[in-house]
């Protein structure tokens, strides 16, 4: 017998579990934990977002019953599902516009589907970046700064805003998209938002790799062609960061790059916000690490007005690609606070 969802609201019993999905552009994770940040079991499956959104929230769906299947937890026991989905979106109404890393996804009504999907539990749904943010402050800094904001580098660039441990979502739910400002003029690189020079196509895991496949193009990255494969579609950041360990100076020359840019990008935030800290996660950055982060911070404190500069640390994120995950259980936590019933 189905039993009817919980109320907006409403606590969750002190035992209750909590799905938390992390929806990327290239791989979904999803998870089964609770609001104190245990994770009981996780898996991890291939987006395949070309397949567009029906197919992609079939295999989120089908993930979540997977892990429900291996941990014998039942629907009845799951307190809330939480969704971080990357791009701009609604959080009250669970739509998502335009990702750029998941074509066809235009006014997509993801809540809607995955409640369709799973009727006895509520659905909630937020960007992937402010998630990953909340999940660092909760889990990670929240004993050490009252504010922060939070930047992760993978396959794009996103960012969340954390003002007294919660989630900024400004006048629409679309704050904190960091990758889409603008750092070259119009002859930058075309951006999947439709601008040009745009963060992102200039620092994310795919920038990486779009300039090493240009190096190799033009007869440079002996080396970087070699650890690929001699397969351009292999040719990755990961790759690169390979290559750069091994002193290859192409790879070194693009990591630095990178970092340059990612630099300018933080000095705009330190002028604007005046934070306490930027926490940078990401696969990007937890696989290039310093590497990325010293040539950032240098070309941040040269850019970066000198009182704003000098309060501000940038610091690598703690809790590594579960950031977002664990951001799930924190928001069900605020929105869901536990009670002693049973």
């Amino acid at each position: 017998m189905k039993v009817a969802p919980r109320e907006n609201g409403s606590p969750l019993k002190a035992r209750s579990w909590v799905v938390g999905v992390d929806l990327g552009g290239t791989k979904i994770l999803a998870g089964l934990g609770d609001t104190e940040g245990n994770i009981r079991a996780e898996l991890k499956v291939a987006t395949r977002a070309e397949e567009g959104p029906e197919k992609v929230v079939g295999r989120i769906a089908q993930a979540v019953c997977e892990l429900l299947q291996r941990t014998g937890v039942k629907e009845k026991e799951i307190g809330a599902m939480v969704v971080g989905a990357p791009g701009p979106l609604d959080p009250s109404s669970g739509i998502v516009y335009q990702p750029p890393n998941l074509p066809g996804w235009d006014s997509f009504p993801l809540k809607e589907r995955l409640s369709g999907y799973f009727p006895d539990f509520p659905v909630m749904i937020d960007n992937d970046a402010n998630l990953a943010a909340l999940g660092e402050y909760r889990f990670g800094y929240q004993q050490v700064f009252d504010n922060l904001l939070f930047m992760t580098v993978g396959t794009g660039i996103g960012g969340g805003i954390i003002m007294d441990g919660r989630i900024h979502h400004g006048a629409c739910g679309a704050a904190g998209e960091f990758g889409h400002m603008v750092i070259l003029p119009e002859d930058g690189p075309l951006c999947g938002c439709g601008s040009h020079g745009c963060l992102e196509t200039l620092a994310s895991g795919t920038a990486i790799a779009r300039e090493a496949r240009d190096m190799v193009r033009a007869g440079k990255g002996a080396l970087l062609w070699e650890l690929a494969g001699h397969d351009m579609k292999r040719l990755t950041a990961e790759v690169v960061g390979e290559a750069a360990r091994k002193a290859d100076e192409t790879a070194s020359e693009i990591i630095a790059r990178a970092g340059h840019y990612l630099g300018i990008g933080l000095a705009n935030l330190v002028n604007i916000f005046n934070p306490a800290a930027i926490v940078i996660g990401g696969g990007v950055v937890f696989g290039l690490g310093e590497s990325l982060l010293v040539p950032a911070r240098e070309e941040m404190k040269r850019r970066a007005m000198k009182l704003q500069r000098e309060k501000v640390q940038v610091l690598q994120g703690k809790l590594g690609t579960r950031a977002g995950l664990l951001g799930c259980f924190a928001l069900a936590a605020q929105k869901y606070p536990t009670t002693d019933e049973h």
